[in-house]
C-alpha cells in the first residue's frame, strides 16, 4: 500500500513540474514581452532568416533544447514544424518557456533567477548564460522595456 502511494505521489509531483503545469517565479506577462521586444521588436511577421525564426528569433538547436514544442495537432517531426511553431506568437512563448524550465538558472549570479537571467539564457543560450548582454542591440532593447517593480503585468509593452 505504502508503495503505491509514493508511486502516486511521484506522478502527481511529474505532473505538476511538467512544462505546461509548472509555475515560473518571475516570469510574467511583462517579461515575455521584453525578451520578445528585444529579439525583433516582436515583430510577428518576421519569418525566418539566418537560421532563427518568428518574434523570439528561435533557432533549430533551441527548439530541440526546449523540447521540440509544436503547434497543436503538429508533429515535431514533420519537416516544417519548426518554423511554423517558432514563427506563431504564442506557439513561439511556449518554446521560450521549456527552455527557461529546463536550462533557466541564475545567469547574473545576484542570487534571485528573474527576468534579466531569462533574457540573458535566451540571448547567451544554455551554454553560458552569464555572458552580459548590456552592449548588444538585444541588451539594449531590453534594457528599455525590463520589468521593474514599477511595472504591471497588464502594461502594454510591445
Amino acid at each position: 500500500m505504502q508503495y503505491m502511494v509514493v508511486l502516486f505521489l511521484l506522478v502527481a509531483v511529474f505532473h505538476t513540474l511538467s512544462a505546461e503545469g509548472l509555475h515560473l517565479s518571475n516570469l510574467s506577462p511583462v517579461c515575455l514581452r521584453c525578451i520578445c521586444h528585444a529579439s525583433s521588436n516582436c515583430n510577428k511577421t518576421i519569418g525566418c532568416s539566418g537560421g532563427r525564426c518568428g518574434p523570439l528569433q528561435i533557432s533549430r538547436q533551441y527548439w530541440k533544447d526546449a523540447g521540440r514544442y509544436v503547434l497543436p495537432e503538429d508533429n515535431p517531426n514533420r519537416d516544417g514544424a519548426f518554423p511554423d511553431c517558432a514563427e506563431d506568437h504564442s506557439c513561439a512563448t511556449q518554446i521560450l518557456k521549456q527552455y527557461i524550465i529546463a536550462h533557466g538558472k541564475d545567469c547574473n549570479h545576484d542570487g534571485i533567477t528573474d527576468c534579466d537571467d531569462y533574457a540573458m539564457l535566451h540571448f547567451n543560450l544554455k551554454s553560458d548564460c552569464s555572458v552580459p548582454i548590456d552592449a548588444t542591440n538585444y541588451g539594449l532593447r531590453y534594457s528599455t522595456c525590463r520589468p521593474t517593480a514599477n511595472l504591471d503585468d497588464d502594461d502594454d509593452i510591445t
